[in-house]
């Protein structure tokens, strides 16, 4: 295993440090760590995953996967003790709602390995690789739990490319499951996030959330902002709500309202200074100006 830093403070106690106990999950047990982001507890069936009592130094990357199916399709296969597969979570695309089913503390049957298999958290998204357009709810419940998730366990907020380390405790980070190495060291035959999975949004998120429960917001009160791409802005929070102005790439807002989630949004409300309108747009689609 290769030593550093990170190894050397998580074993010294100075990342890591947790609360125990639960936090309104029902069903969920008082000896194990439990995130303020989950919204429920529905445990895998015991026969998909290995009990382990693992240490927060042992934690090293999240693993992100696309579910090639429903959600609820997934929980319940996750239930299925013919399935043989797990995760810690599952996350509905439309509206961000997570499941927990595998307690941090045990490993998962996510990874296609053992070895990143113990040393990973893994989450499933709902969707279809290379098809499902993901919601800005889930991106945003998907990168709070994992920016707590890195904050908790000392994992680095980074998106690493190309194939990770054939030994996972020589590095860590966010990657996808086709990034997890083969046997081999080289690529597996997986393709999930695929193309419509956002790195950049999503990382953004990740570095952006405060990881505490405290909502973890891109932006705050009074920030100065500019459209990534010709972007509509609305008299509400909504997708059917009436077009106030159209605003182009480098014009500036104020921040002056929000956030709002709405339809699979993040909406904030912007003073647009050049044109002084006001009206509220996708978080998504905004950034400092």
């Amino acid at each position: 295993m290769k030593i550093n830093g990170r190894n050397v403070l998580k074993k010294l106690g100075a990342i890591g440090t947790v609360g125990i106990g639960g936090v309104g999950l029902s069903g969920t047990v008082n000896a194990h760590v439990q995130d303020p982001y989950a919204d429920r507890w529905v445990a895998a069936d015991s026969s998909n995953y290995s009990d382990a009592n693992y240490g927060a130094e042992e934690i090293d990357w999240v693993v992100i996967h696309v579910t090639q199916g429903s959600y609820a399709g997934t929980v319940s296969w996750i239930q299925n003790p013919d399935s043989n597969v797990s995760a810690h979570y599952a996350i509905r695309n439309s509206d961000g709602h997570a499941t927990q089913m595998v307690h941090h503390e045990d490993r998962a049957w996510h990874a296609g390995g053992t070895n990143y298999n113990a040393h990973s958290i893994g989450i499933e998204h709902e969707g279809w690789v290379g098809d499902t357009n993901f919601t800005d709810a889930l991106y945003q419940k998907s990168a709070d739990i994992v920016s707590w998730l890195c904050d908790t366990y000392g994992i680095s907020k980074v998106h690493p490319t190309g194939v990770a380390p054939c030994d996972a405790r020589d590095g860590s980070g966010i990657i996808g499951h086709h990034q997890v190495p083969e046997s081999d060291c080289g690529y597996n035959a997986h393709t999930d996030p695929g193309s419509t999975w956002d790195w950049d949004y999503f990382m953004s998120l990740v570095n952006g959330s405060s990881g505490g429960g405290g909502g973890g917001n891109k932006f705050a009160m009074d920030d100065r902002v500019t459209p990534t791409t010709n972007l509509n802005t609305r008299e509400q929070p909504g997708t059917d709500q009436p077009i106030v102005a159209t605003i182009s790439p480098g014009e500036i807002g104020e921040i002056m309202n929000g956030p709002i989630d709405d339809g699979g949004y993040r909406w904030w409300g912007v003073h647009w200074l050049d044109r002084n309108v006001w009206g509220w747009s996708v978080e998504r689609y905004l950034t400092d100006a």
